[in-house]
């Protein structure tokens, strides 16, 4: 399941990350010009503090390219902003601000209704410690019916690939056009168990012929979970 992501050499690494760095400062700076009503210099660094809440010296580290925000909060930084993640991390193509290294991953992220997507870029060493593999999609929970396993505001990471149930575990459905995550059981009984964590919601029971004939379409299996503010 794990994704390893081969790195020529530390220099080649730091290199790398360096001028990521470097291209996300210049994205972020052009975002804020754009965005009027901020300063240049010291005052914008006490702006970017205050806009995101953190200290003025991880502020002033997002504006020199000594520092990147986390994953999660860049969809935020890109909305308040009136810009897309793309554009923060890659940058518009008419300033001439180079592509992220190919060996970067981006995954999509939308939600249940999965009509609006928007990309995420993970930095090799982060895919590798999380173990995500090649080609994941992620989602953005909506409802509570997995609670405690995810809240409204989680984000679900599945490998769209599998798409039949394979054994138990968590999986992404569709149902009825909307997408929810169900944990799968399978009895040695009474067929298959679609469980909702939250006891508030009722799990529901039904062979393998019935799945199959109520149009209920397997999207992929649950891989990992970021979870917001936990």
């Amino acid at each position: 399941m794990n994704t390893v992501i081969q790195l020529d050499n530390q220099d080649d690494k730091a290199q790398r990350q360096k001028a990521f760095r470097k291209q996300f400062a210049e994205n972020l700076n052009a975002a804020l010009d754009r965005r009027g009503a901020i300063p240049v210099g010291y005052g914008r660094v006490t702006a970017v503090a205050e806009l995101f809440g953190v200290s003025q010296n991880t502020a002033a580290n997002w504006l020199r390219g000594e520092g990147v925000p986390e994953l999660a909060r860049l969809p935020e930084i890109a909305e308040t902003l009136n810009t897309t993640v793309e554009q923060l991390v890659v940058g518009a193509q008419s300033t001439g601000a180079h592509a992220i290294d190919e060996r970067y991953t981006v995954i999509d992220i939308h939600g249940s209704d999965a009509d609006e997507a928007h990309s995420l870029y993970m930095l090799p060493e982060a895919l590798r410690e999380v173990g995500l593999p090649r080609g994941v999609t992620a989602m953005r929970m909506a409802s509570d019916d997995m609670d405690p396993y995810l809240r409204p505001g989680d984000v679900v990471f599945y490998d769209p690939r599998v798409n039949r149930l394979v054994g138990n575990g968590v999986y992404v459905l569709r149902v009825h056009g909307a997408l929810v995550v169900r944990r799968i059981q399978r009895g040695t009984v009474d067929g298959l168990r679609l469980i909702c964590d939250n006891n508030r919601f009722g799990s529901e029971t039904l062979s393998e012929e019935a799945l199959a004939a109520s149009g209920i379409e397997v999207v992929g299996h649950v891989v990992g979970r970021l979870l917001v503010g936990r």
